[in-house]
């Protein structure tokens, strides 16, 4: 390789980089936004946290749905990686269910994705289409793993999915439901996947803890 193709090979890895940067930035920002104001910010309140132009927005994003949902699924992503402290994240049901808890005992005003979701999930189409490809894979195995009835599984995951929203909503956004309720409502959710009162009190049972 000529040393003109080492410049153009070192400029192009410097640009990629500097392009990986400002997009993380973006996310960021995009956090924030949503925890304050939710999905109906516009592109410049977005551009305006950012100190960017609506323009540079759209040159990393197609439109404001796909940036704020990116933005959504990464803040998951996050959470599902400290939630989980280091275990796989696509591990056994019990555990997807001590995070599922875990999360509706957040402090929705002391919390970066508390505050998101009391904020997002008013929107729950939105909020299910952005999380859905990064938590079905991680469910479909858990769910395979601890021989959960595998008979009309999507429309068994679609309801499942529609039910967590739905407590989510109730602690986050209504704030109607304690987690003591929450818990009796995943309790009659996981009927969804024929698990039975024992087996679903089992699961709801453990005490759950915070790590500091």
């Amino acid at each position: 390789m000529t040393a003109n193709g080492d410049d153009v090979k070192l400029l192009s890895g410097r640009q990629d980089a500097y392009r990986a940067r400002t997009r993380a930035s973006l996310i960021k920002s995009a956090h924030k936004v949503l925890a304050e104001v939710g999905l109906g910010t516009t592109i410049d309140d977005l551009a305006i946290q950012a100190q960017v132009s609506p323009a540079t927005i759209y040159n990393h994003f197609h439109s404001k749905d796909e940036y704020l949902k990116e933005a959504l699924e990464q803040l998951w992503r996050e959470w599902l990686l400290w939630a989980y402290e280091g275990r796989p994240v696509a591990g056994d049901i019990e555990t997807m269910i001590d995070v599922c808890r875990k999360m509706y005992r957040l402090d929705p005003s002391h919390t970066l994705i508390g505050r998101v979701l009391s904020k997002t999930l008013k929107d729950s189409s939105f909020v299910l289409s952005a999380l859905k490809d990064s938590s079905t894979a991680g469910f479909k195995e858990a769910a395979h793993k601890a021989g959960l009835d595998s008979d009309d599984f999507d429309t068994r995951l679609e309801m499942w999915s529609h039910c967590m929203v739905g407590i989510f909503q109730g602690v986050f956004v209504t704030k109607k439901m304690s987690h003591e309720e929450a818990d009796r409502a995943l309790r009659v959710a996981l009927s969804i996947w024929s698990l039975n009162k024992t087996q679903a009190e089992k699961l709801t049972a453990k005490p759950i803890e915070f790590k500091k």
